[in-house]
């Protein structure tokens, strides 16, 4: 046991104190905190509003508009400061200079919003309503009725909220699909940076003979449990400084954002991002044992992308089936399926216990399984890893090592 925590501490503090793994941890963390700024980008009061809105027109003094049928009568005091024009070349002439950002020319059968460039964010804005509002007011009086009486009724209709048996509320499963796509994409990247990094450590040390001197007073199960042990320690730290990194600007930014977002984070299932938790860290040190026991097969460092193209592919595959069930939340089959298989299940059953209702006992299950899966293969992986570091000078075969004594 004291040599185990010899080379954990050993490794964790090697691989903690490189400037890439800092770099590497700054820039998730500032990538973690920026995100929760996007929801209050161009709406509300906040700083971030501000500096990403677009100049102010409150009395539409930079708007214009003008009226080719003449039937249509206008509330003209609405329009505030707004420009009436009587030719549309020349009110094209002054959008392209600058003079105004923006135009509405009404004609018998359409009327059309005219702006230097399109803008997807800002579709809708105070002007475009204005004249919305004055067309149909105009509309409905033609036809005898009264258009406020009827926006009135209609506000005042309860509103239909879309309910799926499985996953409640379409706006509760919207944020948590959202939510369950970050950690995704956390657990990708993290699987990514340090499965590569810890292959290339194994890699190097068989290479240039270092391991040959280590397996002499450490044994070689000892010295991968231990670099496994270490990389993961360093992962959850990573991963917990990511959350707090989150959980820091979502206090900063969150009262700028929508009612409804407000209120879905605010009653968030501190369940799910613990089953979530579980479930990623087994599935992450399942995996490393996968990358360490693969980059023992290097004969040379050259070779280490070949060799753990076979641990990438199963975590990439993973990756995209989990994102599959997350875009079709449903209870289907498949999705029962992935979230028992081993390979699947670290993605898959967080998603579907955040999406959809689960079974207690089905949860369980599927981390049981995950869990002698990820036993079983650290064994196969330490089984791997002893046999081949004594083989210098040739490339190894993942499963004839296997099967050797």
């Amino acid at each position: 046991m004291s040599k185990l925590f010899t080379v954990f501490s050993f490794e964790l503090k090697e691989f903690a104190k490189r400037k890439s793994t800092i770099i590497m941890m700054l820039i998730y963390i500032i990538i973690a905190f920026t995100v929760t700024f996007i929801p209050n980008i161009g709406s509300g009061n906040g700083a971030v509003a501000k500096l990403f809105s677009s100049d102010s027109n409150p009395n539409f003094s930079k708007s214009a508009y003008l009226i080719k049928d003449q039937n249509i009568k206008f509330d003209k005091g609405a329009l505030k400061e707004a420009k009436e024009y009587q030719d549309k070349s020349k009110l094209e002439e002054d959008i392209k200079n600058e003079k105004i950002k923006e135009a509405v020319v009404i004609e018998k059968d359409k009327w059309q919003y005219l702006s230097k460039s399109a803008s997807l964010i800002n579709g809708e804005n105070e002007y475009k309503k204005v004249f919305e509002y004055q067309l149909k007011n105009y509309y409905f009086s033609q036809k005898g009725l009264n258009y406020n009486d009827i926006k009135t009724i209609e506000n005042n209709m309860p509103k239909i909220e879309e309910i799926s048996v499985d996953s409640g509320s379409l706006e509760k499963r919207a944020f948590m699909s959202g939510f369950i796509y970050a950690g995704s994409f956390i657990m990708y990247m993290t699987v990514i940076m340090f499965g590569s990094i810890l292959a290339t450590n194994v890699a190097r040390e068989k290479t240039n003979r270092a391991m040959e001197l280590l397996i002499v007073t450490v044994k070689p199960k000892i010295l991968i449990v231990g670099k496994v042990l270490a990389y993961s320690s360093v992962a959850i730290m990573e991963i917990l400084l990511i959350i707090l990194s989150l959980l820091v600007g979502l206090k900063i930014n969150a009262k700028n954002y929508a009612e409804g977002l407000k209120m879905m984070l605010y009653t968030i299932d501190t369940k799910i991002l613990l089953v979530w938790l579980i479930f990623s860290l087994t599935g992450f040190i399942m995996l490393m044992f996968l990358f360490a026991s693969c980059a023992s097969l290097v004969s040379k460092l050259e070779e280490i992308n070949t060799v753990i193209t076979l641990p990438m592919i199963i975590f990439i595959i993973a990756f995209f089936l989990n994102i599959t069930v997350i875009n079709n939340p449903g209870k289907s089959k498949l999705s029962e399926i992935l979230s028992l298989f081993p390979l699947t299940s670290y993605f898959v059953m967080p998603t579907r216990f955040a999406i959809i209702d689960i079974n207690f006992a089905e949860l369980i299950i599927s981390y049981l399984i995950l869990l002698i899966a990820t036993v079983i293969i650290a064994f196969i992986s330490i089984r791997v890893f002893r046999n081949a570091t004594l083989h210098y000078g040739k490339k190894s075969s993942f499963f004839k090592l296997i099967r050797k004594k």
